[in-house]
């Protein structure tokens, strides 16, 4: 198994060299905008900008998602509510509405990131594309289709707990600590995507599969948290200022602006996580007509003894 800083490192480098698939939760996060702007509008007449995704109170970063968004590093607030029901109303709306639209999103994202970057290039697969934009629309669309059912299931568990991480606090102000709990549900499903690409298995046995790899692997899961704790709270430390300066002169422009910051470095994240949760399944590359390493030592006449290893999918060179 590679350590977390070599595959941390093996991410980077590959979304430098290509980083058109960083176009994809830029669109979605606009896209996303642009219907929450609707939705406020029309329902509580407030030009109000609501990234996807949730941040819990008092707790400065967000647990990194398969599909990165804004909403990691510039909010939304808990406390939305307060600004009065027909906001509220609003944002439950956006939330609950966009369950199908993220579904296929993400799923068509974890697809873009495996065929530009985990897979190996067949140069005759390649030759029906007219040019890489192709090879990432064919990728995203015929693996939103695929697995949109899963998906489907896995971010009505995220819009649920972005509805306990907007309405509790103020809702049913006793339990202060619920953070802690949404936040142990967010940390026991962050392999789940990637088991719904990589298995082919429904929402439940992905579910179970990401929580059996967090308990079994929980140092580095904690440690690849880190990693994303780092990048998202350093990237809000960054863009912070930015949205200040232009939340005074083009308010509209501070999100995309942001967004646009971010979606590359979120790409990078969910490519890192992939490759974290591949290297729990590390492909056998001894050749079984290989000896034994103990074969040189073995008793005349005694047969070695064969090494059955876990055999994946891990497809990252």
């Amino acid at each position: 198994m590679q350590g977390v800083g070599e595959l941390f490192g093996q991410s980077v480098d590959a979304v430098l060299r290509r980083p058109r698939a960083a176009l994809v939760p830029f669109l979605v996060d606009a896209a996303m905008l642009a219907l929450g702007t609707l939705l406020f509008v029309a329902i509580a007449n407030d030009r109000l900008l609501f990234p996807q995704g949730y941040r819990l109170p008092d707790f400065p970063v967000a647990v990194p998602h398969a599909l990165p968004t804004v909403g990691d590093i510039m909010g939304p607030t808990p406390a939305l509510h307060e600004f009065g029901l027909p906001v509220a109303i609003a944002a439950v709306a956006l939330i609950v509405l966009s369950i199908p639209a993220l579904a296929f999103a993400e799923a068509g994202f974890l697809g873009v990131l495996r065929a530009v970057y985990l897979e190996e290039i067949d140069i005759v697969e390649e030759g029906r594309h007219a040019d890489a934009w192709s090879r990432v629309k064919e990728a995203f669309y015929a693996s939103g289709r695929r697995k949109f059912r899963v998906f489907f299931f896995l971010r009505s568990v995220q819009a649920g707990l972005a509805l306990v991480a907007l309405a509790l606090p103020r809702v049913v102000p006793a339990f202060g600590s619920y953070s802690l709990g949404v936040l142990a549900v967010d940390v026991l499903l962050l392999y789940a995507p990637y088991a719904a690409m990589e298995r082919a298995k429904g929402f439940r046995a992905s579910v179970r599969e990401s929580v059996q790899l967090v308990s079994d692997h929980l140092a580095t899961t904690l440690v690849a948290l880190l990693f994303g704790f780092l990048l998202t709270g350093g990237i809000a430390l960054l863009v912070g200022p930015l949205v200040r300066v232009l939340g005074g002169a083009a308010p509209w422009a501070a999100p995309f602006v942001a967004a646009a910051l971010y979606a590359p470095v979120g790409t990078t994240l969910s490519l890192f996580l992939y490759r974290v949760y591949l290297s729990f399944y590390p492909r056998d590359i001894v050749p079984e007509s290989a000896p034994a390493p103990e074969a040189a030592g073995r008793t005349p006449g005694r047969r070695p003894e064969r090494r059955h290893g876990r055999c994946g999918n891990n497809l990252y060179r």
